[in-house]
């Protein structure tokens, strides 16, 4: 059913919500210009051309051939004439679904999205939605988002834009919009929330059938029914319940990442967040870009260690993120890194015997992209200066002979050369004894 949301200065909306009264018709209001006939517009700009005599009684215009103009001519929605607007699918990652009337379309890059269309993300994937004035709806993974109405109104060129978050989350990026007739809305099964231009994240979880609204910047309208509403303001959010009023809650601040700049160089991508006090959980979004257009992966954790795998080598950014009260999502902070590959592993020392000659045999594994040289390094545990330092080496296996009886400790220097520099890196040491 239909509500409406009064203009306000920063916003004005026009709100679905399950289960309200019709408040009032949903108009526009059109400033009647030199020239202009209700005959004309009708013919022009309405649905029907009969549509003239209901605009004619509304507004008591007593010659519908010849209006004053300037003057405000309140018309129904209904009766307007409108034509889709495009929107098309951006950047998407793993397995993504466009649906259309109940049929699967293979995602593409710049697909065409319809109203009624369905698009779904699976496990770790993600796509985005992109409208023409630079407006986007980001799905992460295990998203589903339904477009319910892109429309344009012939009339005022305001522009109708509404989406369903089904299942998951989506983020919305509104450029800010131009006209009070134009309207962005993003509704789930509990609540509907109406902007103006700010970014904003609805999350709509069916199987606990509950509902959130985050506001990252500007200021959302969220409406659950007739008798619940609240304007969400940045950095503020609201869970939506089957009952009980919507109240604005604080999102928990960015956080911090602990050691931003360590080297992402081993088969697991490992962030540390630094702790927060009553947090649920942390959530860590990958991307290509800063604006996180191309996003492509995303992992939550309980504790505060966030671990990906599989990353290519590249230059990415990482977005951070508190799960806080509420499993509301907090602020985020945004970090730069570099991921490059470059594993070192030492095997166990492994000794043979020839003759009287006793030999010690060191082996290593490096993994990762790029030229490398070895530098080995043995010395006496506790003592500064090592018994071998040999570099250069191009072999990842290096024999010693003859060594006393004591405890020793190895170690093994990696040196890559990628991306135009030298990259340097130590194995932890391994400590073996020799007796006698």
């Amino acid at each position: 059913m239909i509500g409406r949301l009064a203009a306000a200065p920063v916003f004005a909306a026009a709100a679905l919500a399950a289960g309200c009264a019709v408040a009032a018709e949903p108009v526009v209001v059109y400033d009647v210009k030199a020239g202009d006939s209700l005959y004309a517009l009708a013919g022009r700009y309405f649905i029907r051309l009969s549509d003239y005599r209901e605009v004619q009684r509304r507004n008591h215009v007593r010659q519908p051939r010849r209006m004053p103009v300037g003057l405000k001519l309140e018309v129904p929605t209904r009766v307007l004439r409108t034509e889709p607007v495009e929107a098309r699918l951006g950047a998407f990652r793993g397995p993504v679904n466009v649906s259309t009337a109940g049929r699967a379309a293979a995602a593409s890059a710049g697909l065409l999205v319809r109203e009624g269309d369905l698009v779904a993300t699976g496990a770790n994937a993600f796509a985005r939605i992109d409208m023409p004035d630079g407006s986007r709806v980001a799905l992460p993974s295990q998203s589903r988002v339904r477009v319910e109405r892109l429309r344009r109104t012939l009339l005022t060129g305001a522009v109708d834009r509404a989406f369903v978050v089904e299942a998951g989350r989506g983020e919305s990026t509104v450029t800010p919009l131009p006209t009070p007739q134009d309207r962005y809305i993003v509704r789930t099964p509990m609540s509907v929330s109406a902007v103006r231009g700010t970014e904003f994240h609805v999350r709509y979880d069916p199987e606990r059938h509950s509902a959130a609204t985050e506001v990252v910047s500007g200021l959302v309208a969220v409406t659950a029914d007739q008798d619940r509403s609240a304007s969400v303001p940045a950095a503020y959010g609201v869970a939506v319940g089957a009952s009980g009023a919507l109240h604005p809650t604080p999102l928990p601040a960015a956080p911090a990442l602990l050691r931003p700049d360590k080297a992402q160089d081993e088969p697991k991508v490992v962030f540390d967040v630094a702790p927060v006090a009553e947090a649920r959980g942390y959530r860590i979004r990958l991307a290509a870009d800063a604006g996180f257009l191309d996003a492509f992966a995303e992992a939550t954790a309980d504790g505060p260690q966030v671990v990906f795998e599989g990353v290519p080598d590249g230059d990415y950014f990482a977005r951070v993120s508190v799960i806080g009260p509420e499993d509301l999502e907090g602020m985020p902070r945004t970090y730069a890194f570099e991921r490059f590959l470059n594993t070192l592993d030492l095997s166990p020392m492994a000794t043979s015997k020839r003759g009287r000659e006793r030999r010690y045999l060191f082996r290593w594994t490096a993994g990762g992209n790029g030229e490398r040289t070895y530098r080995y390094q043995l010395s006496r545990d506790g003592a500064a200066t090592p018994v071998v330092d040999e570099a250069g080496l191009s072999e990842t296996q290096i024999t010693v002979t003859d060594l006393p009886p004591g405890a020793y400790v190895w170690r093994v220097m990696s040196r890559t050369f990628a991306k135009g520099r030298h990259i340097d890196k130590w194995s932890p040491p391994q400590t073996f004894q020799i007796g006698r």
